[in-house]
């Protein structure tokens, strides 16, 4: 399935270029052309599924084995300290582009490019009680 005006889609198809780095019969990873960091690659499912939601099992199985894969070889062969899997889901979460997809982002120490920040406030037991109740019921 492809959706006409996914840039994702268009991608996979070949009618935009790209410096794809993997592809195998369901996913596809290739450089993210706004990229973080030297070696941001993105990875993605060669059918279009609009977030995590939608995507099968298997084939989100699948697409983290390609993205373990693809982490360890950009990590040897790039030479950096780490690096950050990062997956948005919804616009608010920081997705935009509506194509399930998966980044690998390089880091190294001090590089300065962004930070999760931790909320310094642990919470109280009855705030983590009433979520809790909430997710159970």
């Amino acid at each position: 399935m492809k959706e006409k005006d996914c840039i994702f889609c268009k991608l996979t198809e070949r009618e935009i270029p790209s410096q794809i780095i993997f592809e195998n019969e369901l996913d596809i990873a290739f450089l993210d052309i706004f990229p973080i960091s030297e070696g941001h690659t993105i990875v993605i499912p060669k059918k279009h599924y609009s977030n995590l939601e939608y995507i099968p099992d298997y084939e989100l199985t699948e697409l983290f084995k390609v993205v373990k894969k693809l982490a360890i070889m950009i990590h040897k062969k790039l030479k950096i300290d780490g690096y950050n899997i990062l997956q948005n889901n919804f616009t608010a979460a920081g997705q935009v582009i509506n194509h399930f997809h998966v980044h690998i982002i390089p880091r190294n120490f001090d590089d300065e490019k962004f930070r999760i920040k931790i909320p310094g406030n642990q919470s109280s037991e009855e705030e983590l009680n009433k979520i809790y109740r909430i997710l159970k019921s």
